[in-house]
């Protein structure tokens, strides 16, 4: 496998990583780098959430939020926010 863009990993993990469980076990990333991906995926399945609500998001896949949240939890990293969507604080 080729060095992870580290940068990338940090703002658009999606692009980097396939599910959130990869992040996590990624011995690439430093601790802090993993939370930060996580968090940074967090809100963007949090703002999928709001768009599937308001008919914005036509793909109707299932959340990752779950898989985030347990990727999380695995390597002691806090979530963003409550369980409540951004626009929702």
């Amino acid at each position: 496998m080729d060095a992870i863009d580290k940068a990338k990993a940090q703002t658009d993990p999606s692009g980097i990583f396939d599910k959130p469980a990869d992040v996590a076990a990624s011995v690439e990333l430093s601790p802090n780098e993993k939370a930060k991906a996580l968090q940074e995926w967090e809100l963007e399945a949090r703002l999928l959430e709001v768009a599937t609500e308001e008919g914005m998001n036509k793909k109707n896949e299932p959340s990752l939020l779950p898989e985030i949240k347990e990727a999380q939890r695995k390597i002691g990293a806090e979530s963003t926010v409550s369980d409540g969507s951004p626009t929702k604080f």
